[in-house]
């Protein structure tokens, strides 16, 4: 059995922000002004997803939270 499956996939929101906060290390460590102009546009990208994932659990029913 792919043990790889029995692992649970993080919440929508828990990856988001991960992807957010990698984008925010690119940005500040960036070589060049492009680099970090480029990682700044992904990082504000996440963060809306961040957002729009958490409004949307918020809204969900009591049962899941």
């Amino acid at each position: 059995m792919d043990i790889s499956r029995l692992r649970r996939k993080p919440p929508a929101a828990a990856y988001a922000l991960h992807r957010q906060m990698a984008a925010v290390r690119r940005s500040m460590s960036a070589a060049t002004v492009e680099e970090s102009m480029m990682a700044n546009r992904w990082a504000v990208a996440w963060y809306k997803l961040v957002q729009r994932k958490l409004d949307e659990l918020q809204q969900a029913p009591r049962y899941l939270h």
